[in-house]
């Protein structure tokens, strides 16, 4: 039997396309469909395609994921019990392997099975745990890089107590000496709208992460739009110093984001960038991007205009 009978298996048992839709969620980078197919294949080369309950553990162990949350493991199991229709052994069978996974310790056989696969990208060669890990340093974008380095290091600790791979005390090593390729882009953000999602999306193809630094003049009223929803799993900072004290308060070095949409602002951020050298005392690095030709027309004041008008939803994320 091969993934395809498997799907085909996962549809006779009622399981919804809805479940595996999940694991496509913007916020996912490592927890995907890729690392499905990854335990349906260890299930198939095991021979153990016929066993319902590995199955169902696979697509609903992570069916909710959010990296913010601390209880995604009760979650997934709660929404497994919710959702899926199957004899109350089974269902019983299939919570038990999912809350198993919070920790990888097993409570039965069967748990413990899947819990050997579900860890197998720690048995992999260097290479592979390195992409890994920059999936997973997507995941937690949210998280200030020293943080996420600090805490990132205990739990590969941890986890090299559970899986005898030299390999990863070398990716300790990475993690503990990396220093990835940061940027800061700020702004007023009143509102956060569709051209600055576009210079975003650009600078998150160039660097390894982006901050979001919501500038606030004490001087001015307060924003009155909140940054959307949908930016929730990036790294979200206000300060209320200048630029130049806040990125070098944060601790290592970035790169500063401008967004342009015309020659008109690239004057505007040339005098700008004058003002952030004689201001700071260190070499400050600074990109410029323009925004696409669909959004060079959209500004913050033109949006809150509209807003009055109850016009503004088309240029807003």
């Amino acid at each position: 039997m091969n993934i395809a009978d498997i799907n085909t298996r996962l549809y006779q048992l009622g399981v919804p396309d809805e479940v595996l839709q999940r694991y496509t969620e913007p916020h996912r980078f490592y927890h995907t469909l890729d690392h499905l197919n990854d335990i349906f294949q260890q299930i198939t080369e095991r021979r153990l395609v016929d066993n319902d309950a590995l199955l169902l553990a696979t697509v609903y162990h992570d069916v909710v994921y959010d990296p913010q949350s601390t209880t995604n493991e009760e979650d997934s199991a709660h929404y497994f019990q919710e959702t899926f229709n199957g004899s109350a052994d089974l269902k019983l069978e299939v919570t038990r392997i999912i809350l198993d996974t919070k920790t990888h310790k097993p409570t039965s056989d069967v748990s413990a099975i899947f819990c050997e696969m579900d860890l197998n990208i720690l048995r992999q060669p260097f290479a592979k745990l390195m992409a890994y890990e920059h999936q997973i340093f997507k995941e937690f974008q949210f998280v200030d890089y020293k943080v996420y380095q600090e805490k990132r290091v205990e739990v590969l600790k941890q986890l090299s107590r559970q899986v005898n791979n030299p390999a990863l005390e070398t990716l300790i090593s990475y993690v503990e000496c990396r220093r990835p390729n940061i940027a800061v882009y700020p702004g007023s953000f009143n509102p956060f709208h569709k051209g600055h999602y576009n210079i975003l999306q650009k600078a998150e193809h160039i660097f390894d992460k982006v901050i979001i630094a919501r500038g606030v003049n004490p001087t001015k009223e307060k924003a009155t739009y909140e940054i959307p929803q949908s930016l929730k799993n990036r790294q979200l900072e206000i300060y209320s110093s200048l630029l130049t004290d806040f990125v070098q308060g944060l601790g290592y070095p970035v790169t500063i984001i401008r967004g342009l949409r015309n020659g008109t602002d690239l004057q505007f951020e040339l005098n700008q960038y004058r003002y952030l050298q004689d201001l700071s005392s260190e070499q400050l690095k600074i990109v410029s991007i323009f925004c696409d030709r669909e959004f060079e027309h959209i500004s913050s004041t033109g949006i809150r205009q509209l807003d009055s008008y109850g016009q503004a939803n088309k240029y807003l994320l």
